[in-house]
């Protein structure tokens, strides 16, 4: 069991960032671990009790809090976005602009500690993009609530030589991201670890339809999670974490994608592309459930290019793919240090790169449970009904819905293979989830007619 407590006692100001340590626990309210569920779109994409309270509390308090208004794409002055947010209001609104690019030029937008919660909102017809051109973070959000990030795109940010994390983003409190993109940002310290090449986020993250690419974690001795640092819970739903990375001079980079410090919920994802030393994909430190998703592509300099869990994992209905890893043990796909629960889904073709062979799963002293599987190398002895073949998969590409996935192509023992023992009723692209007379393995459903979940198009 591992057991994350952390306890502060002072409060600084440096670099425009409010350091307020609070005597609390990783997070300051408990975590609600249900599994996710098709359809996972709570108010504003909160996924956890705690974040839910929070978004509801400041969704009341939007409807009629004072809004400031942006009327240009300035850097500064009248009618800019650092005007509008000098005015402390809880909602920055960017609806009506129609340049599709705000420049920033003199630093990052910096949002006061005495607001707790903030919205920015993009406008809908067209993008929009706010972009650092390479002079420091995007934003800085000091105040302990929620930061909210909706129809935006947030880019080309660079942290060089500081301390704490984010190449785009810093937040104090927690962030949603709703339709909006973290691109491009970079996070590079000599001395310091580096924490989150995009986002850093002091309590919980949650991404609904959104992007995380492009984004790097370095540093000399320690770089965490090239696309966000997340030192609460994470749940993601209907998004994509893709070519992110993080690296050092010594070994010690973990988590080219996300690094979770509390626990993760992810929904109907893809997590591709991404590039680290260590866990390369995705690292949580706690439980982590991971249903409808695919994670392929991933490569490891060392070990593990898809899952590195080291609480207890819940993988269903998901394709895991693809990743590699230098090391020749077994872990190219997941490594579970706690323990791992598939059902219907495939852990296939990851490889070592030294061996060129199947190094799929790893079992830390455990046994893996489940059921309905496609397991092709594991460490350990699987359940009974695991289909060890391969499962004949089509390329990563667009097949439909927002995210990408892997196909099963003609002859595919995955095909009508499966189980739907959550009771989802869409897969991955928003197809529905048993379309003959038994569901598929994986995060794809064969079948001719879509039936697209809300959002999908």
């Amino acid at each position: 069991m591992i057991l994350l407590l952390f306890s502060f006692n002072c409060r600084v100001v440096a670099n425009g960032i409010t350091v307020v340590t609070l005597r609390n626990s990783l997070s300051c309210s408990p975590f609600d671990p249900r599994p996710a569920v098709a359809g996972l779109v709570l108010l504003a994409g909160a996924g956890t009790s705690a974040a839910a309270d929070r978004i509801a509390a400041h969704g009341a308090a939007s409807s009629t809090a004072v809004a400031a208004s942006v009327t240009n794409c300035n850097d500064a002055g009248a009618g800019s976005l650092r005007a509008a947010v000098a005015t402390h209001a809880a909602v920055i609104d960017m609806t009506t602009l129609a340049c599709s690019t705000i420049t920033l030029s003199t630093g990052a937008i910096i949002v006061d500690h005495e607001v707790p919660d903030v919205t920015f909102k993009g406008p809908t017809g067209h993008g929009l993009s706010i972009d650092a051109n390479h002079n420091g973070r995007v934003l800085v959000h000091n105040g302990e609530g929620m930061l909210t990030l909706d129809h935006l795109t947030l880019t080309n940010g660079s942290y060089v030589n500081f301390y704490y994390g984010g190449g785009c983003v810093y937040a104090f409190g927690s962030v949603t991201l709703q339709n909006s993109t973290i691109s491009n940002c970079l996070l590079s310290f000599g001395s310091f670890a580096a924490k989150g090449g995009g986002i850093y986020v002091k309590r919980d993250l949650t991404l609904n339809d959104s992007v995380l690419s492009g984004n790097q974690a370095l540093a000399a001795s320690k770089a965490l999670g090239g696309a966000a640092y997340v030192h609460g819970n994470l749940v993601v739903d209907r998004s994509t974490i893709r070519d992110n990375s993080s690296f050092t001079n010594h070994t010690g980079a973990m988590a080219g994608g996300i690094y979770v410090r509390g626990q993760a919920q992810v929904y109907g994802t893809t997590i591709s592309g991404n590039l680290s030393e260590f866990a390369a994909g995705i690292m949580v430190r706690s439980n982590s459930t991971i249903s409808n998703s695919t994670l392929s592509g991933n490569a490891a300099s060392f070990t593990t290019g898809g899952i590195f869990a080291l609480g207890p994992l819940l993988l269903d209905n998901s394709t895991v793919a693809f990743n590699t890893q230098s090391s020749t043990e077994f872990g190219a796909g997941i490594y579970a240090n706690a323990g791992v629960v598939a059902h219907s889904s495939i852990i296939a073709n990851n490889t070592s790169t030294a061996s060129g062979q199947a190094r799929d799963l790893y079992c830390r002293n455990c046994l893996p449970n489940g059921s309905k599987n496609l397991i092709m190398g594991s460490s350990s002895a699987v359940p009974g009904d695991t289909i060890v073949a391969d499962p004949i998969l089509g390329p990563l590409a667009d097949n439909g819905g927002q995210t990408k996935t892997h196909a099963l192509l003609t002859g595919s023992p995955a095909l009508e293979a499966g189980s739907n023992i959550r009771d989802l009723p869409f897969d991955q692209r928003g197809r529905d989830r048993t379309s003959g007379t038994t569901a598929d393995i994986g995060a794809y459903e064969s079948g001719d007619d879509l039936i697209f979940a809300d959002s999908f198009d």
